[in-house]
């Protein structure tokens, strides 16, 4: 303990009054000793100034004083006895001197109990918890710096008030039964809410320990305390946090995964929970995850689960779930990697419940389908002079080769050349015409896309064979350059086909209102090393500024008896072979479609996955 006095301590002048007071009383005592004749210990009186410098609460000062008094009473009794030295006064000197060294003792032995008691006082005050004490009168006795940072009292104000009344309590529970609890087991923690000096309304944790004396008897209550107000705020704004993040996931069915590695260790959301079809007390684990894997999806999910191990920055799987009912679901895993510490890393994602929409898609895509198939049966009706002038022709010419046959054979002398030669070529246009009914035959069938190896090239060029009795009828010429090599692409022939039927007629039709030469333009050329492009040009009227936004969009027409759904679809059909088209004006007039299509790569396996269409430009009858 520091035993200095500095400038300006209060305790410096009661310190000054003691220690005069104490030379005083000391000088006093020695003269009336050594100088009178009094037969008395007047020694003893020594004890009074080691008490007075033992107030000052200075130890070392206690001891000195201790031993000049010591001194002063031997000096004393040697001046006033003198060569009379008796036993009596002998006995008065060692009495005094024995007074002045228990009591300088006893001085000494209280300061250094109060100097510890001060230090832990001091511990007490420097503590930041609110330390109160008050008797059970509710008087407070004791009031730390910590109570004044929490209530805004200082100790001067609090300390003498009543603790409860001060600081209007509101108890959680009736105050007699927190009383009888605390006399009951000697402690009571719970929550309170009192007032501060400022009027702010706060929320204590309060923690209470009964105070006893040394015959057990209750004197006093040791109160703890801590503001918890900003902590409850935080609790309740976490709590309510999480309740709006639980009602998002369980209206839009996405539930929350986080996965640590190399351990393995998973927690799931409630949603999570939801969807994988789990009660709450059952363990996270890639294993549950594995149960509920539909059999026919186990090999996404074994892939997903390596790439995860392989550290992968994220994870993207799509997979069905098959439940214990029965029931399947359709589910999306979206998960990135973060850092953890060395050697270990976490994944957090969400798990969407995508099942709802999947189907949705997958009702989409068979009513598109079946409006395709409505659509080629249409086309096919359009065309029924074209297709019947095809399929007649080769067989005009099956009947024209064969009259040649036998007349060649029925001669004197048979020309069994001339007959052959006829008889193939009733064989090559028999072919023909076989193949004309094969692709009416498939335009007109309902089924599923199959996705082939096929030449662009000879696909434009069947597409223009059928409507070449339209581009008579309407006085259209057709201008055909394909490029070389020929290009390789991967999709669905019946498909592709419309589409291109699909365009030609468009632009044939465009050009009926048009006088003068009316051509066609049909090319195919290679985008870049990894597409291929057809472009249809017509020479007609091109596409209106006001129609160019709304071309691709269904049921828009700029015809008096269409349905606005053509060019929808051929969107549609062109997104799903992972290719796009779009529209132009040129400047030269007339409006020009171009399609672009990827070109087959065998080891990208097909090419139906489905691919962003942008449609730009403008709009085109349909």
């Amino acid at each position: 303990m520091n035993e200095s006095f500095r400038a300006g301590d209060p305790a410096l002048s009661d310190s000054r009054i003691l220690l005069g007071a104490a030379a005083l009383l000391a000088v006093a005592v020695f003269l009336i000793d050594a100088l009178t004749p009094l037969d008395i210990a007047i020694a003893v009186l020594y004890v009074v100034v080691v008490l007075l410098v033992a107030l000052t609460g200075s130890r070392r000062a206690t001891l000195a004083v201790a031993v000049v008094c010591a001194v002063l009473t031997v000096i004393g009794f040697l001046l006033s006895k003198g060569a009379h030295m008796g036993g009596g006064s002998l006995a008065r000197c060692v009495f005094s001197l024995l007074a002045i060294g228990i009591t300088s003792l006893l001085a000494v032995r209280n300061l250094a109990s109060n100097a510890r008691l001060r230090e832990q006082v001091q511990m007490l005050d420097m503590t930041h918890d609110a330390i109160v004490v008050y008797d059970l009168n509710d008087i407070i006795t004791f009031w730390n710096h910590g109570a004044e940072e929490v209530y805004g009292w200082t100790a001067a104000q609090a300390i003498g008030q009543p603790m409860h009344s001060l600081t209007q309590t509101r108890f959680p529970i009736p105050p007699e039964r927190i009383h009888e609890e605390l006399l009951r087991n000697g402690r009571w923690d719970g929550e309170l809410e009192r007032v501060r000096r400022d009027g702010a309304r706060v929320v204590i944790s309060s923690r209470w320990a009964l105070w006893r004396d040394g015959a057990g008897k209750p004197v006093a209550i040791i109160a703890t305390n801590n503001d918890i107000t900003e902590r409850q705020r935080a609790e309740a704004a976490l709590a309510q946090s999480e309740a709006f993040l639980a009602e998002a996931q369980q209206l839009s069915k996405t539930g929350s995964i986080a996965m640590r590695l190399p351990e393995g260790a998973m927690t799931w959301s409630d949603e999570a929970y939801s969807i994988f079809g789990y009660g709450r007390d059952v363990q996270p684990s890639a294993e549950r995850v594995i149960e509920r894997t539909h059999p026919e999806d186990l090999a996404l999910v074994q892939a997903a689960r390596e790439q995860a191990r392989a550290g992968v920055p994220q994870i993207d799987v799509a997979h069905r779930l098959l439940l214990p009912d029965g029931t399947v679901k359709h589910v999306h895993l979206v998960a990135r990697r973060t850092v953890a510490a060395a050697g270990r890393y976490e994944y957090v994602g969400a798990l969407m419940d995508v099942t709802d929409t999947t189907l949705t898609q997958q009702a989409l895509q068979r009513t598109l389908s079946e409006l395709a198939h409505v659509m080629r049966v249409t086309t096919l009706g359009e065309l029924a002079a074209s297709i019947a002038h095809e399929v007649t022709q080769p067989i005009a010419a099956i009947v024209t080769c064969g009259d040649s046959a036998l007349r060649w054979l029925n001669r004197p002398q048979p020309e069994v050349g001339e007959a052959t030669e006829s008889i193939r070529q009733m064989i090559r246009d028999a072919r023909r015409s076989s193949e004309i009914i094969r692709q009416i035959r498939s335009m007109a069938q309902k089924r599923d896309p199959s996705y082939a190896e096929m030449d662009l090239n000879a696909l434009v060029d069947e597409s223009l064979a059928l409507v070449r009795r339209e581009l008579q009828d309407h006085h259209v010429e057709a201008e055909l350059r394909l490029g070389e090599p020929p290009a390789l692409i991967c999709g669905d022939r019946i498909q592709l086909q419309q589409v291109l039927i699909n365009l030609l007629m468009n632009a044939v039709q465009a050009m009926d209102s048009v006088g003068g030469r009316r051509c066609l333009r049909v090319a195919t050329r290679a985008a870049d090393e990894r597409h291929v492009r057809v472009e249809v040009r017509d020479s007609g009227k091109g596409i209106a500024p006001e129609d160019a936004g709304r071309l691709f969009n269904a049921f828009f027409t700029t015809k008096a008896d269409g349905m606005g759904m053509g060019l929808s679809i051929c969107r549609s059909i062109i997104e799903a072979h992972g290719g796009r088209i779009w529209a132009e004006s040129p400047p030269e007039g007339g409006a020009l479609l171009q399609v672009l299509l990827p070109l087959h790569e065998p080891d990208d396996g097909d090419a139906a996955g489905v691919a962003g269409g942008n449609t730009k430009g403008a709009s085109h009858e349909q």
